[in-house]
Protein backbone atom coordinates (compact mmCIF):
# COMPACT_ATOMS: atom_id res chain seq x y z
CA UNK A 1 0.00 0.00 0.00
CA UNK A 2 1.37 3.44 -0.87
CA UNK A 3 1.82 6.24 1.65
CA UNK A 4 -0.60 9.17 1.49
CA UNK A 5 0.93 12.39 0.14
CA UNK A 6 2.73 14.75 2.53
CA UNK A 7 0.97 18.03 3.18
CA UNK A 8 2.68 21.17 1.96
CA UNK A 9 2.84 24.34 4.04
CA UNK A 10 2.88 27.71 2.30
CA UNK A 11 4.58 30.35 4.41
CA UNK A 12 5.32 33.78 2.92
CA UNK A 13 5.10 32.35 -0.58
CA UNK A 14 7.47 29.45 0.05
CA UNK A 15 6.27 25.87 0.03
CA UNK A 16 7.74 23.45 2.57
CA UNK A 17 6.93 19.81 3.39
CA UNK A 18 5.28 19.14 6.73
CA UNK A 19 5.63 15.97 8.78
CA UNK A 20 1.88 15.34 8.86
CA UNK A 21 0.52 13.23 6.04
CA UNK A 22 -2.83 13.75 4.39
CA UNK A 23 -4.98 10.80 5.35
CA UNK A 24 -7.21 9.03 2.88
CA UNK A 25 -9.86 6.43 3.59
CA UNK A 26 -7.62 3.47 2.69
CA UNK A 27 -4.46 4.74 4.39
CA UNK A 28 -3.31 3.83 7.90
CA UNK A 29 -3.53 6.44 10.66
CA UNK A 30 -1.80 9.74 9.86
CA UNK A 31 1.91 9.88 10.62
CA UNK A 32 2.50 12.85 12.88
CA UNK A 33 6.27 12.41 12.76
CA UNK A 34 8.22 14.69 15.05
CA UNK A 35 5.76 17.58 15.07
CA UNK A 36 4.41 17.89 18.64
CA UNK A 37 1.79 20.47 17.68
CA UNK A 38 -0.16 18.09 15.44
CA UNK A 39 0.19 15.15 17.80
CA UNK A 40 -2.39 16.52 20.26
CA UNK A 41 -4.43 18.64 17.86
CA UNK A 42 -7.64 16.63 17.92
CA UNK A 43 -9.14 15.52 21.20
CA UNK A 44 -11.55 12.62 21.48
CA UNK A 45 -15.23 13.59 21.40
CA UNK A 46 -17.01 14.23 24.67
CA UNK A 47 -18.42 10.90 25.92
CA UNK A 48 -21.71 12.47 27.04
CA UNK A 49 -22.29 16.17 26.27
CA UNK A 50 -25.27 16.24 28.65
CA UNK A 51 -22.81 15.93 31.56
CA UNK A 52 -21.23 19.29 30.73
CA UNK A 53 -17.69 19.76 32.02
CA UNK A 54 -16.01 16.54 33.06
CA UNK A 55 -12.59 18.18 33.64
CA UNK A 56 -10.74 16.73 30.65
CA UNK A 57 -8.49 19.80 30.52
CA UNK A 58 -9.01 20.43 26.82
CA UNK A 59 -9.55 24.15 27.37
CA UNK A 60 -6.58 24.30 29.79
CA UNK A 61 -4.32 22.79 27.14
CA UNK A 62 -5.33 25.22 24.41
CA UNK A 63 -5.79 28.66 25.92
CA UNK A 64 -6.01 29.87 29.54
CA UNK A 65 -9.02 31.83 30.72
CA UNK A 66 -8.74 35.46 31.81
CA UNK A 67 -8.99 36.67 35.41
CA UNK A 68 -11.83 39.01 36.36
CA UNK A 69 -11.18 41.96 38.71
CA UNK A 70 -10.25 40.82 42.24
CA UNK A 71 -9.38 37.26 41.23
CA UNK A 72 -5.62 37.71 40.92
CA UNK A 73 -5.50 38.55 44.61
CA UNK A 74 -7.47 35.41 45.51
CA UNK A 75 -5.22 33.17 43.40
CA UNK A 76 -2.10 34.79 44.88
CA UNK A 77 -3.46 34.23 48.38
CA UNK A 78 -4.15 30.57 47.55
CA UNK A 79 -0.47 30.16 46.61
CA UNK A 80 0.58 32.28 49.62
CA UNK A 81 2.23 34.92 47.45
CA UNK A 82 1.95 38.70 47.26
CA UNK A 83 -0.19 39.66 44.22
CA UNK A 84 2.67 41.51 42.48
CA UNK A 85 4.97 38.46 42.77
CA UNK A 86 2.12 36.25 41.47
CA UNK A 87 1.71 38.50 38.41
CA UNK A 88 5.44 38.57 37.71
CA UNK A 89 5.74 34.79 37.97
CA UNK A 90 2.56 33.49 36.31
CA UNK A 91 0.62 36.13 34.36
CA UNK A 92 0.76 38.23 31.22
CA UNK A 93 -1.18 41.38 30.43
CA UNK A 94 -3.47 40.86 27.47
CA UNK A 95 -5.74 43.46 25.89
CA UNK A 96 -8.83 43.53 23.75
CA UNK A 97 -10.94 46.34 22.36
CA UNK A 98 -14.30 46.87 24.02
CA UNK A 99 -16.54 49.48 22.42
CA UNK A 100 -13.52 50.73 20.48
CA UNK A 101 -11.16 51.24 23.44
CA UNK A 102 -8.43 48.84 24.59
CA UNK A 103 -8.97 47.13 27.94
CA UNK A 104 -6.08 45.39 29.68
CA UNK A 105 -6.58 42.17 31.64
CA UNK A 106 -4.50 39.57 33.46
CA UNK A 107 -4.21 36.09 31.97
CA UNK A 108 -2.15 33.02 32.91
CA UNK A 109 0.90 32.67 30.69
CA UNK A 110 0.83 29.93 28.08
CA UNK A 111 3.61 27.38 28.19
CA UNK A 112 5.57 26.41 25.11
CA UNK A 113 6.21 22.81 24.08
CA UNK A 114 9.13 22.63 26.54
CA UNK A 115 6.99 23.68 29.51
CA UNK A 116 8.49 27.18 29.70
CA UNK A 117 6.54 30.46 29.48
CA UNK A 118 5.89 31.23 25.80
CA UNK A 119 6.54 34.93 26.48
CA UNK A 120 7.99 36.81 29.45
CA UNK A 121 5.57 37.05 32.38
CA UNK A 122 4.40 40.28 34.00
CA UNK A 123 4.37 42.06 30.64
CA UNK A 124 1.93 42.91 27.85
CA UNK A 125 1.47 40.45 24.99
CA UNK A 126 0.36 41.13 21.43
CA UNK A 127 -2.83 40.04 19.66
CA UNK A 128 -1.08 37.11 17.98
CA UNK A 129 -0.35 35.59 21.39
CA UNK A 130 -4.08 35.38 22.08
CA UNK A 131 -4.76 33.10 19.10
CA UNK A 132 -1.80 30.76 19.59
CA UNK A 133 -2.44 27.55 21.49
CA UNK A 134 -0.55 26.89 24.68
CA UNK A 135 -0.98 25.03 27.95
CA UNK A 136 -2.01 27.15 30.93
CA UNK A 137 0.79 27.59 33.47
CA UNK A 138 -1.58 26.31 36.17
CA UNK A 139 -2.47 23.05 34.37
CA UNK A 140 -0.52 20.44 36.35
CA UNK A 141 -1.03 16.67 36.69
CA UNK A 142 -4.12 16.77 34.44
CA UNK A 143 -5.85 19.41 36.57
CA UNK A 144 -5.88 23.05 37.62
CA UNK A 145 -3.39 23.77 40.40
CA UNK A 146 -5.41 26.86 41.44
CA UNK A 147 -8.85 25.32 40.91
CA UNK A 148 -10.30 26.92 44.07
CA UNK A 149 -9.27 30.37 42.74
CA UNK A 150 -9.30 29.76 38.99
CA UNK A 151 -10.20 32.62 36.64
CA UNK A 152 -13.89 33.40 36.15
CA UNK A 153 -13.66 32.58 32.46
CA UNK A 154 -12.45 29.07 33.39
CA UNK A 155 -15.08 28.62 36.10
CA UNK A 156 -17.90 29.52 33.72
CA UNK A 157 -16.58 27.65 30.66
CA UNK A 158 -18.16 24.34 29.60
CA UNK A 159 -16.86 22.84 26.34
CA UNK A 160 -20.28 21.53 25.35
CA UNK A 161 -21.95 24.95 25.66
CA UNK A 162 -22.63 27.12 22.66
CA UNK A 163 -19.92 29.82 22.55
CA UNK A 164 -22.47 32.50 23.45
CA UNK A 165 -23.28 30.63 26.68
CA UNK A 166 -19.68 30.83 27.97
CA UNK A 167 -17.98 33.93 29.36
CA UNK A 168 -15.94 35.51 26.58
CA UNK A 169 -12.79 37.61 26.60
CA UNK A 170 -15.03 40.60 25.85
CA UNK A 171 -17.21 39.82 28.90
CA UNK A 172 -14.16 39.70 31.17
CA UNK A 173 -12.71 42.88 29.63
CA UNK A 174 -16.02 44.69 30.22
CA UNK A 175 -15.78 43.74 33.90
CA UNK A 176 -12.30 45.33 34.04
CA UNK A 177 -13.47 48.45 32.19
CA UNK A 178 -16.58 48.84 34.32
CA UNK A 179 -14.63 48.18 37.52
CA UNK A 180 -12.12 50.88 36.61
CA UNK A 181 -14.96 53.32 35.89
CA UNK A 182 -16.53 52.67 39.32
CA UNK A 183 -13.16 53.05 41.07
CA UNK A 184 -12.60 56.39 39.31
CA UNK A 185 -15.91 57.83 40.60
Amino acid sequence: MSQPPIEKLRIFGHEAPATRRIADDDAPAADVGDNPYWAAEEDPPHPNPELGCIRRGICCRSSPGWFAPGEVEKAAELLQMPPDAFVKKFLVVDAIAVDGAPVHVFAPVKLDRFGKPALPTGRPVDALYRVLRGVCVFFKNEGCSIYAARPLECAKYVCTNAPADNASHEDIARMWRDGAAVAAE
